[in-house]
């Protein structure tokens, strides 16, 4: 399960990169752990929630924030094998991070930077505005497409 939560925490950024269409087992797992009503459609209360639950899982100190030497584990879990990724591509992994979650820049990530991040990743499939996000958007934008800027 944790490594479950490292994955998600990591991938809600990386899926706007990622151009294939056989990706839909992720967009399927995506909607099994936010779409909390089952009502096939993710909101933002609910990329909020699961925001919220990642960051619990991952705030190992309760202190509730992360800082830029806690995201090592979640990052190295994420790699093929869960073995780690080399040094260097660790370090660019671990500084984008940061840099996509810290939104004040202060070296911390809190909760609510978390899930905002969450909520902006979501958006990014939201093509007409609506403020949900579908199965379908969410394959749209797996397959490389995302929304224009609001």
């Amino acid at each position: 399960m944790f490594r479950s939560l490292c994955t998600t925490a990591l991938l809600v950024p990386l899926l706007i990169v990622s151009t294939t269409a056989s990706a839909n087992p992720e967009v399927d797992r995506m909607f099994a752990e936010q779409d909390a009503n089952r009502d096939g459609v993710i909101d933002q209360a609910q990329a909020r929630a699961e925001a919220t639950r990642v960051f619990r899982a991952l705030d190992v100190n309760r202190d509730d924030e992360r800082v830029i030497a806690e995201l090592d584990p979640q990052i190295a879990s994420g790699s093929p094998g869960g073995d780690g990724f080399p040094p260097d591509i660790h370090v660019v992994l671990r500084q984008a991070t940061m840099q996509l979650r810290d939104v004040d820049g202060d070296g911390r990530i809190t909760r609510a930077e978390l899930q905002q991040a969450f909520v902006d990743g979501l958006l990014k499939a939201d093509h007409d505005g609506d403020g949900k996000i579908t199965r379908a958007k969410l394959i749209r934008m797996h397959q490389g497409v995302v929304s224009p800027a609001r």
